[in-house]
């Protein structure tokens, strides 16, 4: 180990800066995985963007440990495992991948795997591994059995093979997406790349001379933005080159630097001026042509190391490797080649599409564009996510320009509209293509042409939003500023703009882009919603997003600010919002309303002004000395149509005096939620002088509340009189039992006005569905929906249901879910469920929770039945709807 890692560092390790200085830059990430380990077994996942330096310090750690150097006492076995190297390999037991590096006999593999403890694996390359992983039930725990390699690798992962191994691994973006979750208790640790010192030495030792050192740090930090993403070592290393190159030639410095793409074009270009400057463009073209076939069939293949025999095949000349050798693209990797950095791969197979020529054969290992940008867009970055964007970069005039001096002239105005064609496919939502935002405002953000993104922003008329850095937000204002026919923003911001809000600098250009974002509120003719989840911003940010939506040309209905930490006051959002012409809908479930904002909210509600229809104040900490304050508005808003108080401490005191404002004739409110509102059996006798005299209220939500027979007997007196009007009951979760179900069937027999009771979650069990069955059988039965879903019910009550179904002419809809069932329950049941005379639509059953046999039987039931739908969960997104819990 201690002679092959030697050499790996000494030849394949790109650092040209001295090895003490390395030390000093990965100080603390070492000092911290060698406290990690001391404690026992373990699993740390380091993580870091491409270039920042994930597999030197593995490779470092790993020589380290062999030098005696690190965990010495702690560790008796350490393995490196480049799992990308694995993509060829499709079966393999772990002795085979220990034996490649350390060929022991099957009785030393013995003593060393009987002491797990003191193992530590070490993996890197999940970003370039061919085959996904896989969360399996058939793990491997015989580490001699051979299996697909995706087991045996899902196996250590998991720790289904040696349990109390220690792994150390090295995620990018990609894979900590994919393979976190398989982890048991990982433990954290980000590679924050150079900090500003270490910036400031990388270029001193970078150059060597005092005075190149300073006059190139001078030029760099005099582009902040630039001189920023040097935190990146790869970005330095690429910027330091290229100066490097222009101080060789004494010319004065200079950088083409808009975003990654100019970055690695500036770089490609001055390769060039070192290696072939009196060429012309043509034989460069072919030159350049041959690497990035090169390039591309290696990242659609997943192939990263090349043997000499693939560079002939693509026509790589021995003179052109010996050039992409010297100027640093391609350096040794045992017997074959890599490029120097993954994304100078991944730049150089986007630039593939733009170097081909009329009739040009085609690569069956080579992806379409479309089927790149596809890739690019989805919901998690693929491998071809960087090179997706490079090829948004690459169609930007100012880099086609640059390039086109070098190569001739690039395709960008055939693949512009290619992709443009793909956005707008992709816009339309189809089955299992689904765009990310985050990854389609960094492709735009790359290609830094305002007419172009404004096209493709004008396909999306509904955008997801997730910021979480300064860089995200920058590419989300800059595209969004474009976007012409947004209908719809969902938005999370996390942890208020992630940075130093202490450097001005820094919370400057935040408020610059928040406020750039915020203007699609009023340059979009066709705003209506905005919904904002779990958004932390400060008083400056929420000064700036009132000042937006309360803008004249701002025409937004609905509005949503769900777990929104810092609402200010309430007051100015009061002040600027409730009495805009346009709002209809305001959610703000789970946000932080302070007394005094809730006081101000009620006196804007009473507004004449206010259009307001729809108020969703869950879990706003509203208690019962609130309530007189919104009672007020019940009987003073004449446009109030829905209340959600869901999660609120009202109590039983609370509701008296809401019901107060619900007797008044001048109340018009159809909808009332107060699921979880700490109300007991006492509350249901507000809400039975309330019913008798409000005509309007059509649903009324009282589940997770402590109701009892004894409070559902009181409301089903008067769901029985006929001036009862009220159309929906939710009593889900009440406490109740079978006992009330004999005031239930009164109620269900005499009342033509009810046609929704949920008494879902409750102890009706066999016997209580029994009695319901009477009443469905009734002709006088009117109720269209019944929720019966985990009430505690067996096969024994399938025979009254099954006949009751066939009976029933109006019932349309049941909830069965959470029924234990045997099989000939099912079968009774499906019976039923296909009789000429059964008119159910639709059944709340878990299908999935069934055997195969039973399973069967449901599905022919639906195919028979085609106006039949057996669906888990029926009514939960309309539930969660009317609560506020989403939008």
């Amino acid at each position: 180990m201690k002679t092959k890692f030697h050499l790996i560092w000494e030849e394949e390790t790109c650092l040209q800066v001295p090895e003490h200085f390395y030390r000093e830059t990965v100080f603390n990430e070492y000092i911290s995985l060698y406290v990690a380990y001391k404690v026992g077994p373990l699993t740390v996942v380091l993580s870091g963007p491409k270039g920042s330096g994930k597999t030197t310090l593995l490779r470092k750690l790993m020589l380290e440990w062999a030098n005696g150097n690190l965990w010495r006492d702690r560790f008796a076995f350490v393995f490196f495992f480049s799992v990308y190297e694995l993509n060829g390999v499709a079966e393999t037991s772990l002795a085979e991948l220990v034996s490649r590096d350390w060929p022991a006999s099957e009785e030393v593999l013995e003593d060393v795997f009987a002491q797990p403890v003191k193992i530590l694996f070490i993996m890197d390359g999940f970003e370039e591994l061919k085959f996904d992983l896989e969360q399996q039930t058939d793990l491997c725990s015989d580490w001699r059995q051979r299996k697909p390699t995706q087991v045996i690798l899902s196996s250590l992962l998991q720790k289904a093979m040696l349990p109390e191994c220690s792994l150390l691994l090295g995620y990018g973006k990609t894979s900590i997406g994919k393979y976190c979750s398989f982890l048991e208790n990982p433990t954290y640790l980000r590679l924050k790349g150079f900090s500003e010192q270490q910036r400031k030495l990388y270029f001193s030792y970078f150059f060597g001379e005092k005075k190149d050192a300073l006059r190139a740090l001078s030029f760099v930090r005099a582009i902040p933005s630039l001189f920023a993403l040097c935190e990146n070592p790869l970005i330095s290393w690429l910027l330091c080159t290229c100066m490097k190159w222009q101080q060789e030639r004494g010319e004065q410095l200079h950088v083409i630097f808009e975003n990654t793409t100019s970055l690695h074009a500036f770089f490609l270009t001055g390769a060039f001026r070192v290696g072939r400057e009196n060429c012309p463009p043509l034989q460069n073209r072919a030159q350049m042509k041959s690497l990035c076939t090169l390039a591309a069939e290696g990242i659609w293949t997943q192939t990263y190391v090349f043997s000499q025999a693939d560079l002939r095949r693509h026509g790589v000349s021995e003179s052109d490797m010996v050039m992409w050798l010297d100027v640093r693209f391609l350096r040794p990797r045992g017997d074959g080649f890599v490029f120097n950095h993954t994304p100078l791969q991944e730049f150089c197979a986007a630039l593939f599409y733009f170097l081909g020529q009329p009739g040009d054969q085609l690569n069956p290992a080579i992806g379409s564009i479309a089927q790149l940008v596809t890739a690019t867009m989805g919901q998690l970055q693929s491998r071809l996510y960087r090179m997706g964007i490079f090829l948004f970069g690459i169609c930007s005039g100012r880099i086609t320009g640059m390039l086109g001096k070098w190569f001739g002239m690039l395709l960008s105005e055939e693949i512009k509209p290619k992709i443009s064609q793909c956005l707008q496919r992709l816009s339309k939502g189809e089955p299992g293509e689904v765009v990310n935002f985050q990854n389609l405002s960094s492709a735009l953000f790359e290609i830094q042409e305002r007419e172009f993104v404004a096209q493709v922003m004008d396909f999306f008329e509904e955008i997801f939003i997730y910021i979480d850095s300064l860089e995200n937000l920058a590419m989300s204002s800059f595209c969004l500023k474009s976007s012409r026919n947004v209908k719809k923003l969902h938005l999370c911001v996390d942890d208020d703009f992630p940075g130093d809000l202490g450097a001005i600098p820094d919370h400057s250009k935040k408020l610059a882009y928040w406020r750039d974002l915020c203007s699609v509120f009023s340059t979009s003719k066709k705003f209506e919603l905005l919904d904002m989840d779990n958004c932390k911003l400060d008083d400056a940010s929420l000064t700036i997003l009132w000042k937006a939506l309360a803008h004249p040309t701002c025409k937004i209905q609905a509005l949503a600010f769900n777990f929104m930490s810092n609402f200010g006051n309430g007051v100015d959002f009061s002040t600027k919002m409730l009495l805009h012409p346009h709002l209809k809908y305001l959610n703000l479930y789970r946000t932080n309303v302070s007394s005094i904002g809730v006081r101000y909210l009620c006196e804007m509600l009473k507004k004449p002004k206010c259009n307001l229809e729809v108020l969703m104040l869950g879990k706003c900490d509203i208690k019962e000395d609130h309530c007189d304050d919104i009672a007020s508005v019940l009987v003073c808003n004449s446009k109030l149509k829905c209340l959600s108080l869901v999660e609120n401490p009202l109590n039983n005191t609370g509701v008296m005096i809401l019901c107060k404002g619900l007797k008044r004739p001048e109340c018009v409110l159809e909808s009332l939620i107060l699921n979880c509102c700490c109300l007991t059996s006492v509350s249901c006798d507000y809400f039975s002088k309330a019913l008798l005299c409000n005509r309007a209220l059509s649903l009324l939500d009282l589940g997770s509340n402590m109701l009892e027979d004894t409070g559902v007997a009181t409301l089903c007196e008067v769901l029985k009189h006929q001036n009862c009007t009220l159309k929906e009951l939710w009593l889900v979760g009440c406490y109740l039992t079978a006992d009330c179900c004999k005031d239930i069937v009164a109620t269900l027999i005499c009342n033509e006005s009810l046609k929704t009771l949920k008494l879902g979650s409750n102890e009706i069990q066999d016997a209580g569905v029994r009695q319901l069955c009477e009443a469905l059988r009734h002709p006088n039965f009117r109720l269209q929906r019944l929720g019966l879903e985990m009430c505690q019910l067996t096969t024994a009550c399938v025979e009254d249901l099954a006949s009751a179904l066939i009976t029933c002419k109006s019932l349309k809809g049941l909830n069965l879910d959470g029924i234990m069932l045997d099989h000939d329950g099912v079968v009774k049941l499906c019976e039923a469920l296909t009789h000429v005379d059964c008119v159910l639509e639709l059944l709340g059953l878990d299908k999935t929770a069934y055997g195969k046999e039973s399973w069967q039987l449901l599905s022919a039931a639906e195919e028979r039945k085609p106006d039949l739908t057996i669906q888990h969960e029926p009514w939960a997104a309309e539930e969660n709807k009317m609560k506020g819990v989403a939008l």
